[in-house]
Protein backbone atom coordinates (compact mmCIF):
# COMPACT_ATOMS: atom_id res chain seq x y z
CA UNK A 1 0.00 0.00 0.00
CA UNK A 2 2.52 2.43 0.57
CA UNK A 3 4.27 1.70 -2.47
CA UNK A 4 1.44 2.29 -4.34
CA UNK A 5 1.29 5.67 -2.33
CA UNK A 6 4.77 6.30 -2.91
CA UNK A 7 4.69 5.39 -6.81
CA UNK A 8 1.70 7.79 -7.14
CA UNK A 9 3.06 10.55 -5.84
CA UNK A 10 6.38 10.33 -8.08
CA UNK A 11 4.15 10.15 -11.01
CA UNK A 12 2.61 12.96 -10.26
CA UNK A 13 5.58 15.14 -9.69
CA UNK A 14 7.00 13.59 -12.86
CA UNK A 15 3.82 15.04 -14.61
CA UNK A 16 3.66 18.17 -13.08
CA UNK A 17 7.63 18.27 -14.16
CA UNK A 18 6.60 17.68 -17.50
CA UNK A 19 3.40 20.19 -17.87
CA UNK A 20 6.49 22.87 -16.23
CA UNK A 21 8.66 21.79 -19.26
CA UNK A 22 6.70 21.64 -22.19
CA UNK A 23 5.14 25.41 -21.01
CA UNK A 24 8.84 26.59 -21.81
CA UNK A 25 10.05 29.87 -20.80
CA UNK A 26 7.59 32.52 -19.30
CA UNK A 27 8.26 36.29 -19.02
CA UNK A 28 6.08 38.62 -16.23
CA UNK A 29 4.54 42.28 -16.61
CA UNK A 30 3.66 43.94 -13.58
CA UNK A 31 2.65 47.82 -14.31
CA UNK A 32 0.17 50.06 -12.10
CA UNK A 33 -1.07 47.40 -10.07
CA UNK A 34 -1.87 45.03 -13.51
CA UNK A 35 0.12 41.37 -13.37
CA UNK A 36 0.40 38.51 -14.98
CA UNK A 37 2.68 35.67 -17.03
CA UNK A 38 2.76 35.04 -20.43
CA UNK A 39 5.07 32.76 -22.99
CA UNK A 40 8.13 33.70 -24.40
CA UNK A 41 7.49 34.44 -28.06
CA UNK A 42 5.09 36.74 -27.71
CA UNK A 43 4.90 40.59 -27.38
CA UNK A 44 3.40 43.40 -25.72
CA UNK A 45 1.93 46.97 -26.89
CA UNK A 46 1.17 49.12 -24.64
CA UNK A 47 -1.84 51.46 -25.84
CA UNK A 48 -2.66 52.69 -21.81
CA UNK A 49 -3.90 56.28 -21.38
CA UNK A 50 -5.12 57.88 -17.92
CA UNK A 51 -8.52 55.99 -18.23
CA UNK A 52 -7.20 52.46 -18.53
CA UNK A 53 -4.53 49.76 -19.56
CA UNK A 54 -4.47 48.40 -22.92
CA UNK A 55 -2.49 45.99 -24.06
CA UNK A 56 -1.91 43.71 -27.03
CA UNK A 57 -0.22 40.09 -26.79
CA UNK A 58 0.87 38.76 -29.86
CA UNK A 59 3.05 37.26 -32.04
CA UNK A 60 4.55 37.50 -35.33
CA UNK A 61 4.04 34.16 -35.94
CA UNK A 62 0.44 33.95 -35.62
CA UNK A 63 -2.64 35.90 -36.11
CA UNK A 64 -3.89 35.03 -33.05
CA UNK A 65 -3.72 38.04 -29.89
CA UNK A 66 -4.98 38.64 -26.89
CA UNK A 67 -6.56 42.46 -25.42
CA UNK A 68 -6.43 43.76 -22.62
CA UNK A 69 -8.59 46.76 -20.99
CA UNK A 70 -8.37 47.38 -17.66
CA UNK A 71 -10.45 50.39 -16.73
CA UNK A 72 -8.64 52.73 -13.70
CA UNK A 73 -11.30 53.68 -11.43
CA UNK A 74 -13.20 51.89 -9.06
CA UNK A 75 -15.68 49.55 -10.25
CA UNK A 76 -16.81 48.05 -6.96
CA UNK A 77 -20.59 47.97 -6.81
CA UNK A 78 -23.33 46.08 -8.45
CA UNK A 79 -24.63 49.20 -9.81
CA UNK A 80 -20.95 50.54 -10.97
CA UNK A 81 -20.72 47.14 -13.23
CA UNK A 82 -23.59 47.56 -14.67
CA UNK A 83 -22.63 51.26 -15.68
CA UNK A 84 -19.76 50.24 -16.87
CA UNK A 85 -21.43 47.27 -18.92
CA UNK A 86 -23.39 49.60 -20.43
CA UNK A 87 -20.72 52.11 -21.31
CA UNK A 88 -17.78 50.00 -21.90
CA UNK A 89 -18.85 46.41 -22.74
CA UNK A 90 -21.42 46.24 -24.51
CA UNK A 91 -20.10 49.12 -26.77
CA UNK A 92 -17.18 47.01 -27.40
CA UNK A 93 -19.06 43.98 -28.08
CA UNK A 94 -21.25 46.14 -30.37
CA UNK A 95 -18.01 47.49 -32.14
CA UNK A 96 -16.43 43.77 -32.68
CA UNK A 97 -19.62 42.52 -34.21
CA UNK A 98 -19.56 45.50 -36.54
CA UNK A 99 -15.91 44.79 -37.61
CA UNK A 100 -16.59 40.98 -38.44
CA UNK A 101 -19.85 42.38 -40.72
CA UNK A 102 -17.43 45.10 -42.50
CA UNK A 103 -15.13 42.48 -43.13
CA UNK A 104 -18.05 40.41 -45.09
CA UNK A 105 -18.65 37.84 -42.49
CA UNK A 106 -22.23 37.15 -40.59
CA UNK A 107 -21.26 37.22 -37.05
CA UNK A 108 -23.34 35.08 -34.56
CA UNK A 109 -22.84 35.65 -30.60
CA UNK A 110 -23.37 33.10 -28.03
CA UNK A 111 -22.76 33.67 -23.72
CA UNK A 112 -19.87 32.20 -22.77
CA UNK A 113 -18.01 32.27 -19.95
CA UNK A 114 -14.17 31.55 -18.14
CA UNK A 115 -12.19 32.46 -15.04
CA UNK A 116 -10.02 35.36 -14.94
CA UNK A 117 -7.01 35.67 -12.32
CA UNK A 118 -9.57 32.83 -10.33
CA UNK A 119 -12.30 34.80 -10.67
CA UNK A 120 -15.51 33.99 -13.01
CA UNK A 121 -16.03 36.24 -15.75
CA UNK A 122 -18.80 36.15 -18.04
CA UNK A 123 -18.81 36.91 -21.90
CA UNK A 124 -19.43 36.28 -25.08
CA UNK A 125 -18.18 34.22 -27.93
CA UNK A 126 -18.75 36.24 -31.63
CA UNK A 127 -17.78 33.62 -34.51
CA UNK A 128 -17.43 34.36 -37.55
CA UNK A 129 -16.27 33.09 -40.91
CA UNK A 130 -13.99 34.91 -42.91
CA UNK A 131 -12.13 34.11 -46.88
CA UNK A 132 -13.16 30.24 -45.86
CA UNK A 133 -11.68 30.77 -42.54
CA UNK A 134 -13.35 30.10 -38.96
CA UNK A 135 -12.62 32.56 -36.72
CA UNK A 136 -13.61 34.42 -33.20
CA UNK A 137 -13.37 36.90 -30.75
CA UNK A 138 -14.20 35.55 -27.18
CA UNK A 139 -14.80 38.81 -24.86
CA UNK A 140 -14.42 38.08 -21.43
CA UNK A 141 -15.32 40.48 -18.34
CA UNK A 142 -14.51 40.23 -14.27
CA UNK A 143 -14.18 42.93 -11.82
CA UNK A 144 -10.39 41.96 -10.18
CA UNK A 145 -9.14 44.49 -7.04
CA UNK A 146 -12.39 46.68 -7.80
CA UNK A 147 -11.31 47.03 -10.93
CA UNK A 148 -13.34 46.11 -14.83
CA UNK A 149 -11.14 43.52 -16.44
CA UNK A 150 -12.19 43.25 -20.21
CA UNK A 151 -10.06 40.30 -22.03
CA UNK A 152 -10.18 39.80 -25.61
CA UNK A 153 -8.65 36.26 -27.37
CA UNK A 154 -9.23 37.34 -31.12
CA UNK A 155 -8.02 34.96 -34.54
CA UNK A 156 -8.77 32.37 -36.67
CA UNK A 157 -9.78 28.94 -34.93
CA UNK A 158 -6.04 27.06 -36.10
CA UNK A 159 -4.36 30.14 -34.62
CA UNK A 160 -6.61 29.78 -31.52
CA UNK A 161 -6.15 26.47 -31.04
CA UNK A 162 -2.10 27.30 -30.88
CA UNK A 163 -2.74 29.81 -28.58
CA UNK A 164 -5.07 28.30 -25.99
CA UNK A 165 -2.14 27.28 -23.68
CA UNK A 166 -0.75 31.10 -23.62
CA UNK A 167 -4.46 32.70 -23.42
CA UNK A 168 -4.72 30.13 -20.03
CA UNK A 169 -1.39 30.87 -18.63
CA UNK A 170 -2.50 34.91 -19.27
CA UNK A 171 -6.02 34.62 -17.72
CA UNK A 172 -5.30 32.38 -14.60
CA UNK A 173 -2.04 34.74 -13.37
CA UNK A 174 -3.92 37.99 -14.03
CA UNK A 175 -3.67 39.92 -10.79
CA UNK A 176 -5.24 42.82 -9.60
CA UNK A 177 -3.42 44.80 -6.78
CA UNK A 178 -5.82 47.34 -5.73
CA UNK A 179 -2.65 49.13 -3.71
CA UNK A 180 -0.52 49.65 -6.16
CA UNK A 181 -3.24 51.26 -8.34
CA UNK A 182 -4.48 53.69 -6.05
CA UNK A 183 -0.55 54.19 -5.24
CA UNK A 184 -0.13 55.33 -8.88
CA UNK A 185 -3.05 57.30 -9.18
CA UNK A 186 -2.36 60.89 -9.91
CA UNK A 187 -2.69 63.66 -6.98
CA UNK A 188 -5.26 66.45 -7.28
Amino acid sequence: MKQTAILACLLALSFAFAATAQTGNTKHFAKDGLSFDYPDGWTITDDSNADAQQLTLSRTDSPAMVKFFVHRGKVNTPEKLAQAKTKIIDPYVSFTEKQFTQMGATPKRADASTQIGGADAQGVHITAVLEGEAGEAGIYWATLGERLVVLTLFGPDKALKKAQPGWDLIRNSLKIDANAKAASSPKP
